[in-house]
């Protein structure tokens, strides 16, 4: 698994939990709940009569639909094509998988879960198994808007993408909220570098925030792994490819230099009891969790979506006036301002290497795929508009619509083409545009949001260029072992168990398990590819 070590799977799972959370019961698994009508409502077409047989595989998280279902009959009919759908429950898809390449017989259309593939799927791409898409991209609109280190991503050293990114918001990795009734109680302000940070949780935990007379508050929730890693902006960041070696090369964040300042203000913020007491390798990530929204702690991280409105209530239930603000990143020491941004995607559509050279098919198949990608702003989510109605299966069969609300089927009724569709996730133009403050309603939560929108507007994120790279060390056994090596001697360094002295030891024992090929694999995967660096994600 790609970067697999502890942190990376709280991050997993914390997306995980965001994606769910935030997937519209109007968009039928699509996890942009509003977007941009920029592609074609037309039917799309190679402009032949010709009928083509397309055959799919993909998995589902859910029930799977059946393989003659009312929307596979209404793609064929639409589409002009002989649509045979494989979806795959998640546990077993990796095998289903390789077997299925293995053995010469890959559809026309799979897709891939990058974390389900692991090191076989750019495996898969070096030895050509993929159809080269570089000649079709500028004609059809929602593959036109993905930006280009998103195509990094699925892109050979030799130029040649092999695969179509679906979408996921590109915003930050991690935004921070700080109790904002806390701050104006204590009469601080909002924290601009670590310093203040440091002073601000330090009053959180010994200046008696909520007014309750007891000593029963503290500044940071951590749990196990040291997750979250309040990383104020991508300089600091453990995940993000930013600093670099004295020969030049990306290094990971987790031995560069803001990780280590960063350790070294939670070590002495924990020993002033202002982290989690003895959050260690095991507290759970729902224990940190409730820890904030029980109204324990000051700071904690947060998101765009995905939001549980359950736990805002819990934390309004215990304190109605409690207020959050989002913290905006820190300048760092190279004068940067920024936080990480996420990929910008998640899973990936590819095509038959076979098909090359039967350009009509290839065009069928992009039509459809193009198509189940439009963009449907949310105020234009209604039966009146033609791709809304047929994704969702026509209103009053694959969904009813009333009081401006749409009610979807289950997908495993299989009355809805986007069940079946090679790709039905919206790529919205930018962030923005899913307008997810207009559709949050909790007190809470509403302004938090809104400050976060203005946040991607105000700051650069930094596009991690290690999401283009790829090293086959990071994805085995050897670098998931070497990453969590580092992971827990920090967390013991914050919980004052290890010596922040033994700084560069660690990273010479990373270096020596496996973290210098790690790192010759990443740089040399990069070498030729346009890096972006830090930019305004929501543009």
């Amino acid at each position: 698994m790609e970067k697999l070590n502890k942190t990376v799977l709280s991050s997993l799972t914390l997306i995980a939990l965001l994606t769910t959370a935030a997937c519209s019961s109007s968009n039928n698994g699509n996890t942009s709940p509003a977007g941009n009508n920029s592609a074609s409502s037309a039917a799309p077409s190679d402009g032949s009569d010709k009928k083509y047989t397309i055959s799919m595989m993909d998995m589902t998280y859910g029930k799977i639909p059946p393989s003659d279902g009312a929307g596979v009959k209404m793609i064929n009919e639409k589409f002009n094509v002989d649509y045979k759908t494989t979806i795959v429950p998640y546990d077993g898809y990796l095998e289903k998988m390789s077997a299925t390449i293995a053995g010469g017989d890959m559809p026309d259309i799979l897709g891939i879960e990058e974390y389900v593939a692991a090191g076989s799927l750019q495996k898969w791409a070096d030895q050509g198994a993929f159809l080269k898409l570089n000649d079709y991209i500028d004609k059809y609109p929602t593959l036109k808007m993905v930006p280009a280190e998103v195509w990094g991503a699925v892109t050979n050293k030799d130029g040649s993408i092999w695969g179509i990114p679906r979408y996921y918001p590109n915003t930050a990795a991690q935004n921070f909220a700080i109790r904002q009734d806390w701050l104006d109680k204590l009469g601080l302000k909002m924290p601009t570098s670590y310093d203040e940070l440091a002073k601000v949780a330090l009053a959180f935990t010994k200046d008696d925030p909520d007014g309750n007379g007891k000593d029963d508050t503290y500044g940071l929730v951590m749990s196990g792994g040291g997750y979250p890693n309040y990383a104020m902006g991508a300089y600091w960041d453990l995940n993000s490819w930013y600093h670099k070696d004295a020969d030049g090369n990306f290094i990971p964040g987790y031995i560069g230099e803001g990780r280590k300042e960063a350790v070294k203000v939670f070590a002495d913020l924990y020993k002033q009891g202002a982290i989690t007491k003895g959050f260690g390798a095991n507290t759970s990530f729902e224990q940190g969790q409730a820890d904030f929204y029980n109204g324990k702690a000051g700071i904690y991280i947060t998101g765009i979506r995905g939001l549980d409105e359950n736990l805002a209530n819990s934390l309004l239930s215990v304190n109605p006036n409690a207020k959050l603000s989002a913290i905006p990143p820190f300048v760092a020491p190279d004068g940067s301002q920024g936080f990480m941004a996420q990929k910008g995607y998640y899973r990936i559509t590819v095509l038959n290497a076979k098909l090359a050279g039967d350009e009509g098919k290839i065009d069928r198949i992009l039509s459809m795929i193009d198509y189940g990608r439009t963009f449907v702003p949310i105020d234009q989510q209604t039966p009146d508009n033609e791709i809304f109605d047929f994704r969702n299966g026509k209103n009053g069969v694959g969904y009813t619509y009333e009081n401006g609300v749409a009610t979807l089927s289950q997908p495993d009724q299989g009355l809805m083409p986007a069940s079946y569709l090679p790709d039905a996730v919206m790529w919205a133009p930018s962030v923005l545009d899913n307008k997810y403050s207009e559709l949050q309603t909790n007190p809470l939560y509403k302004p938090l949001v809104k400050e976060l929108e203005q946040q991607y507007q105000d700051f650069e994120q930094y596009a991690d260029p290690s999401n283009s790279g790829f090293s086959a060390t990071l994805n085995s056994g050897k670098g998931t072992d070497a990453m969590n090596k580092v992971t827990d001697t920090q967390v013991k360094m914050i919980m004052g168990d290890t010596p922040l002295s033994d700084w560069d030891k660690m990273v010479d024992e990373f270096m020596k398990s496996g973290g210098s090929d790690i790192i010759k694999e990443m740089n040399d995967s990069l070498k030729g590819k346009e890096l972006i660096g830090y930019k305004n994600m929501s543009k």
